[in-house]
């Protein structure tokens, strides 16, 4: 099987007060356009481009394969561009990467990039349909992330935020194969990750510190997948905010404790049932759900917390595969989790469908999902990660 390649670059703030901030006012001002029916879905993006120093003359070394990334994109596979700041780190969904034209020259693409690129020469064009956060103000925590990323020029090595940085952008690929982007539909309702993120940036950059510091501890809270964390931290900043006023209606801190848990579950379940039913048969690998047939031997979209639920508890394929892949874990995770996955799913469906939401239930869940006074099911479902 090809690996997919991803690319990795630095954002330099001399070229703007924040690269980062400008480019996401641009996105997000062509997602507002298409909300409100002025503009097409394919005119939400923005261009991001590699800006040739000038100092260096010729072309980049690694020009040529820079350049074939584009080829898997427009193949469909879903390509990323990793960017960073040193205590940043976001992830771009790209739609094209081109050196063949300017795009600041082409009618009414100026309009898709921040000003500074007016007097700028790039190398190369990176057309971003989608920004995410995965680290916020945490030099830390992006060094952790981006180990996960292997330099293909540098003997596959993981990568080194100091020392690793040289000839950018960085051509990376990732062992996990991990989809940022195919999860929108289910954890977004369909926004932009970028629209998502945009509501409470800096207090849920404070609470994913005070969750990672104070509470889970750092072994839990690195390993949990960065949707997790944004969910978990939002709904934390909401909560805590509003905690002494009874009359709030809770019910987005509910959905968004249940997506936490979602994202998680997903991110176990699905990668472990495919490691060990790849190759199977069909009738081997696949059950079926009142969306179709799911073929758990190939990856899968993100599965709502009641198509979970019912897998756990009804699909033998999927409770047979369970007790083979978590061997230490399978009596938990298909004894106790249902238990738990039941409750907050009773919270979350009124609250999603236009009811409201208590204090006292979203508070009892809040304790049951975070284990606070009791064993948690995101730090039990982070440790059952840690094992396997």
């Amino acid at each position: 099987m090809t690996t997919t390649q991803h690319l990795l670059t630095l954002w330099n703030p001399s070229y703007a007060s924040d690269a980062m901030d400008e480019h996401l006012r641009v996105l997000l001002d062509w997602a507002g356009r298409f909300h409100r029916g002025e503009a097409e879905l394919d005119d939400v993006y923005v261009w991001w481009g590699r800006i040739r120093s000038p100092n260096r003359k010729g072309a980049l070394p690694h020009a040529r394969e820079i350049g074939a990334v584009d080829t898997q994109i427009q193949a469909g596979a879903e390509t990323h561009l990793y960017l960073t700041d040193y205590r940043s780190l976001y992830v771009a969904h790209l739609g094209e990467v081109t050196a063949d034209h300017l795009p600041k020259e082409e009618p009414g693409e100026l309009a898709h990039m921040p000003d500074y690129y007016r007097d700028q020469f790039a190398d190369f064009w990176f057309r971003v349909w989608d920004i995410r956060r995965l680290v916020g103000n945490d030099t830390p925590a992006v060094i952790q992330e981006l180990k996960r990323l292997r330099n293909a020029r540098y003997h596959d090595q993981p990568v080194s935020l100091y020392g690793g940085m040289v000839d950018l952008p960085l051509i990376v690929t990732r062992e996990d194969e991990i989809s940022w982007f195919s999860d929108k539909d289910v954890l977004t309702e369909g926004h932009l990750w970028a629209e998502r993120e945009s509501e409470l940036k800096g207090e849920t950059e404070r609470m994913s510190r005070e969750l990672r510091d104070n509470l889970l501890g750092p072994d839990v809270w690195n390993i949990l997948e960065p949707a997790t964390r944004t969910f978990l931290a939002s709904a934390e900043a909401v909560f805590r905010s509003r905690r002494d006023d009874p009359a709030f209606d809770f019910s987005g801190p509910a959905v968004e404790y249940a997506k936490a848990v979602e994202a998680e579950l997903n991110a176990l379940l699905f990668p472990a049932l495919r490691k060990l039913l790849t190759g199977k048969t069909e009738a081997e690998r696949t059950l079926r759900l009142d969306t179709g047939l799911l073929d758990l031997g190939k990856r899968v979209s993100p599965q709502s917390l009641g198509t979970l639920l019912l897998m756990l508890e009804k699909k033998a394929v999927v409770t047979r595969t369970v007790r083979q892949a978590f061997v230490h874990d399978h009596a938990w995770i298909l004894g106790e989790l249902p238990h738990c996955l039941r409750r907050i799913v009773d919270l979350r469906n009124p609250a999603a469908h236009s009811g409201s939401a208590t204090r006292d239930a979203v508070g009892q869940r809040r304790r049951e999902i975070l284990g606070i006074g009791v064993e948690g099911a995101i730090p039990r479902i982070a440790r059952v990660k840690l094992r396997s």
